[in-house]
């Protein structure tokens, strides 16, 4: 098995493209997870869940892209705010280290449930993995959010997860990560997909024992809160979450993780990031004729009236498919459907590969994307794939913090345009984690 990071680089005085990473892990001949991990922006700190619990565990992927090596300094919080566990790892110039949170030099005990916080004397890139072994002794993999301090813990709006499903063989789990150095407090809201003309209503779900529309949540500083969906209902419930907090508190950074089960097991999990609202999302979309992969769209309203949305999709040499799709979604309302289902796309040509492009003439929708895919066995694996808001900032850097091939893995990377500015051309290159060049067979 190889490991290493990534980094694409631009033209000189240009931006980067978007991108995202698609990890596979196929023992034995079978694919039992996929894990969608978009391409990141260095940073000085990051902070993330940290569970390793019975069958879980939690992983962190750090990449120093610098000429110099990084000193990485650690510790960990526990639900009531104390650190623990703290220590330091250096890191030598474009190398990168890949360790589970119970492995030096983390060392976490077992169990844990807290958070872990980073600090680098040079800004570092990273990703974090919740694995998950289920019934089958298969190794299930989910992407969690890695939150900055610097910058998280001075946003005070709303936040949103598009998309949540309870029932049916579906669960929800949320976790909120404080990202800030005071306590946080506020309430995490569930809304029902709604109908054209009236805005959505609540969405009463079965949290840890309690039939709620929403959860107070109160976080000590760079601690955490989680809370789970436990129906055992045949009926499948499809809406979507915000996180509202209390008044001139900044916003948790959230994850939420949807796990789909059949006859006992759990087949396949997916984590969708807390986001924020925007007026226009781009995403990278796939189809074929079998539908042995199909791309998922999940667009929620935050606004106070119906939302007209519009879809355009391209392919990857930048050309029209001449195609255009629209749907109305009411006031906190929400839909999800497969490409080929968004109306104006029921004669999508087969097979696809290119840009979704989501857009209101409001900005108040938010958008994820799901892949979704058939395994040899008949099991249906997804993993999502966030989009990138237009409305961002251009990257000047993107990293992708681990890469594997071997062993049963492999990786799939795919850059994008993300907004009209990024650029059409630019490098990928490929380090070890001792720093040095990476040589991976490619095609």
């Amino acid at each position: 098995m190889t490991v290493g990071s990534a980094e694409v680089v631009a033209p000189a005085g240009q931006f980067v493209p978007s991108g995202l990473a698609i990890f596979g892990y196929r023992p034995n001949g079978v694919l039992v997870s996929e894990a969608g991990v978009p391409g990141t922006a260095p940073a000085s700190r990051g902070r993330i869940y940290a569970n390793i619990s019975g069958f879980v565990n939690t992983g962190i992927a750090i990449a120093n892209e610098n000429d110099s090596a990084a000193t990485v300094s650690f510790n960990f919080t526990d639900a009531n705010g104390s650190d623990f566990g703290a220590g330091s790892v250096t890191i030598p110039p474009h190398g990168q280290i890949a360790k589970f949170l119970d492995e030096w030099p983390f060392n976490a005990p077992h169990p844990t449930d807290a958070t872990f916080t980073f600090s680098s004397n040079v800004p570092v890139s990273s990703i974090a993995i919740r694995g998950l072994t289920n019934e089958r002794s298969e190794f299930l993999v989910t992407t969690l959010p890695v939150a900055n301090p610097d910058t998280d813990g001075n946003v005070y709006d709303s936040v949103y997860f598009p998309h949540i499903a309870d029932g049916g063989g579906w669960t929800t789990q949320f976790v909120l990560v404080n990202p800030s150095d005071n306590t946080v407090s506020g309430t995490l809201n569930f809304y029902a997909q709604g109908t054209a003309g009236s805005a959505a209503p609540a969405l009463m779900l079965d949290i840890d024992g309690a039939s709620v529309s929403q959860v107070t949540y109160t976080i000590p500083p760079r601690s955490s809160r989680h809370y789970s969906t436990v129906s055992t209902s045949s009926q499948t419930n499809v809406g979507s979450a915000r996180v509202i907090p209390a008044a001139s508190n900044p916003s948790p950074v959230g994850v939420a993780v949807f796990s789909f089960h059949n006859a006992g097991i759990t087949v396949s999990e997916a984590g969708t990031p807390s986001m924020r609202m925007s007026s226009a999302f781009r995403m990278y979309a796939e189809a074929d004729q079998s539908n042995a992969i199909q791309t998922g769209v999940a667009i929620t309203n935050a606004g106070p009236s119906d939302t007209p949305v519009s879809f355009t999709l391209t392919r990857l040499d930048g050309t029209s498919l001449g195609l255009s799709g629209s749907l109305t979604i009411p006031s906190s309302g929400q839909r999800s459907l497969f490409l080929n289902q968004i109306p104006g796309f029921e004669s999508l040509p087969m097979p696809f590969k290119g840009v979704l492009r989501i857009s209101s003439t409001t900005a108040n929708i938010t958008a994820l994307g799901v892949r979704g895919r058939w395994n040899e066995r008949g099991d249906f694996i997804f993993t999502t794939t966030p989009p990138t808001s237009e409305t961002a900032a251009a990257p000047s850097t993107l990293v992708f913090p681990h890469i594997v091939n071997g062993g049963g893995y492999t990786t799939q990377f795919i850059t994008y345009s993300g907004t009209p500015a990024e650029p059409t051309s630019g490098n990928l290159q490929l380090f070890s984690q001792g720093g040095g060049s990476l040589s991976v067979s490619m095609k």
